[in-house]
């Protein structure tokens, strides 16, 4: 089958996901075209030689929330891009038409871009777009259309989240989805804790880690290199690969990181996100497998930090997301 694998371009957690969906088609033996704005480099994936044909399309699907970083959302620059995405739909329908099946992460503008097309269409998130736009007084004009888009298309729904509301039908995957790698222990002195802020960034990045005596501050692309004697920047091993090889993350409530984490037994150490909808959820799975929150700001990371390391490892989580998920978009071996 040919199989069309489109992402929000809300940061990286969607593409991030779709990797581990977009490994098992291959493997299955379909054929896959990845519509993402994500970078290149990112979109690593493993093929075993004589499977499925992997294409790599550069597409901004939708924009989910412009923010002007990973804590601080834009909600004026949201309603511009997302007048503007949905002056593409045809365009995408165009693309896409000809498919046998899509999986959706979780654009409103795609579902009816495949619903356009006769494609049909799955959608996979851990939320939906009209569910966090009604949140915001600013978007909350958006949501109907976006209800009326995903009314079309059954979905699956991953846990850790909200759910997914308003669409044909809807199946519950408890296990959380993401793309898990063999650890890559980065060489560095004492204990190695990765940032990870996704493809948003945090402003002012450096304020935020301050000197803590036997740790060494990992960053990798997207993240920019931070010039200290205790900082590394590691450009050469999957993402993955990394956060499953550090002893502890500092991030933001998101649900690509946390996954990862949770299937690997990485600790997580995380700043407040704010009013975004999702995040309480996120939290409350964190609190639950014993990751500390950041308190009082930069201020509180050492503390975080110093307590998630002491901490230790929890116990990693089963991989079988994705085999429900080849299992309720009912594709198999071609």
């Amino acid at each position: 089958m040919n199989i069309a694998v489109l992402c929000s371009a809300h940061g990286f957690g969607h593409v991030g996901r779709q990797l581990a969906v977009v490994e098992r088609l291959l493997m299955l033996g379909h054929d896959v075209a990845l519509y993402t704005a994500a970078p290149p480099e990112l979109l690593r994936v493993t093929r075993p030689a004589g499977q499925g044909a992997l294409t790599i399309v550069p597409w901004r699907v939708d924009v989910g929330i412009a923010q002007l970083d990973s804590l601080t959302e834009d909600l004026d620059a949201t309603r511009v891009r997302w007048r503007e995405a949905v002056t593409r739909i045809d365009l995408l329908a165009d693309a896409v038409r000809g498919m046998d099946h899509a999986i959706v992460d979780v654009a409103p503008t795609a579902m009816e871009a495949c619903r356009r097309a006769g494609v049909p269409a799955t959608a996979v998130g851990n939320f939906d777009w009209a569910w966090i736009y009604e949140h915001y007084p600013a978007l909350t004009e958006f949501a109907p259309q976006m209800k009326a888009w995903q009314s079309h298309h059954r979905a699956v729904a991953l846990s850790p989240g909200p759910g997914m509301h308003g669409f044909r039908g809807v199946t519950q995957v408890a296990e959380p989805l993401a793309l898990c790698a063999t650890p890559f222990r980065p060489d560095v002195p004492g204990r190695a804790v990765l940032v990870a802020f996704g493809g948003l960034g945090l402003n002012n990045l450096a304020a935020w880690l301050p000197r803590i005596p036997d740790v060494t501050w990992v960053l990798a692309p997207p993240s920019p290199a931070v010039e200290r004697d205790d900082v590394r920047f590691v450009a050469d091993a999957r993402f993955p690969a990394l956060l499953a090889g550090v002893d502890a993350v500092l991030t933001k409530p998101g649900y690509g990181v946390l996954a990862e984490a949770m299937l690997c037994g990485t600790r997580l150490c995380w700043v407040d996100r704010g009013h975004f909808p999702e995040a309480p959820y996120l939290e409350r799975a964190m609190r639950d497998r014993g990751d500390v929150k950041v308190q009082g700001g930069a201020g509180g990371v050492e503390q975080a930090v110093r307590e998630g390391l002491a901490r230790g490892r929890p116990a990693a989580q089963e991989r079988t997301a994705v085999d429900h998920i080849v299992r309720a978009i009912g594709v198999g071996i071609r």
